[in-house]
């Protein structure tokens, strides 16, 4: 998902001018809104459900958390992950950055840790992915040599691992994101986008996408 696709483009702008509709580079029209609305609602809906049915049959099937595969493990964490940003971000995309593009109508706190919570469930479901992926491999092409480096403690404080450096690496969101007012300076033009430059957004990504793929590779 490119939540800040259209920030980093127009950051520059947006500090210096004012949150205009031009300056937003938002489309205005009705019908777009509606049919974004509705796939926003489709995606909100299926992915809720399904990964609140999937945390649930892993967390409570005894059946499956017998298994000697740790693969449930991974399953969890990912559902988990999954679950935060359909639930604590979508509504905030759909409401402040579809429908009603100024003002930000939800605080200083609520915009930074929109974009931390955002980030780091983002990384998180990253590095899930790969962590299932070697997993898998493993179990497939090397299964004594599994059995022996996979046990339930180890994964876990993997698991554990991952949501640690997901929030590390989502960190750098606090010091760049923040509210920021209109050239006339009035309420109703506050926003919440990137407060540094374009160029300083650009390095911070750059380099959080460089230390993913790094820990990527490392877990294989």
């Amino acid at each position: 998902m490119d939540w800040a696709a259209g920030n980093v483009s127009n950051s520059s702008d947006l500090y210096s001018q004012g949150p205009d509709e031009e300056d937003l580079d938002v489309n205005t029209d009705i019908y777009s809104k509606v049919m974004v609305t509705v796939i926003y609602l489709g995606l909100f809906l299926v992915g809720t459900v399904g990964n609140s049915i999937t945390a649930y049959t892993l967390v409570r099937k005894k059946s499956l958390q017998n298994l000697q595969s740790t693969v449930h493990y991974h399953l969890a964490s990912l559902a988990f992950s999954d679950l935060l940003i359909f639930l604590l971000c979508m509504p905030i995309e759909l409401y402040n950055f579809i429908w009603v593009h100024h003002p930000w109508a939800f605080g200083g706190a609520v915009c930074k840790g929109y974009y931390f919570l955002r980030d780091a469930c983002t990384y998180a479901t990253a590095l899930n992915i790969a962590s299932l992926s070697v997993e898998r491999y493993m179990a497939i092409c090397h299964p004594f040599k599994a059995k022996s480096i996979m046990s339930r403690s180890r994964t876990k404080k993997f698991i554990s691992c991952i949501w640690v450096a997901s929030f590390l690496l989502a960190i750098p969101m606090i010091f760049t994101m923040g509210e920021i007012y209109g050239r006339d300076q009035q309420t109703d033009s506050l926003i919440c986008t990137t407060i540094v430059e374009a160029s300083t957004l650009k390095t911070v990504i750059q380099t959080n996408t460089a230390a993913t793929l790094k820990l990527e590779i490392s877990d294989q």
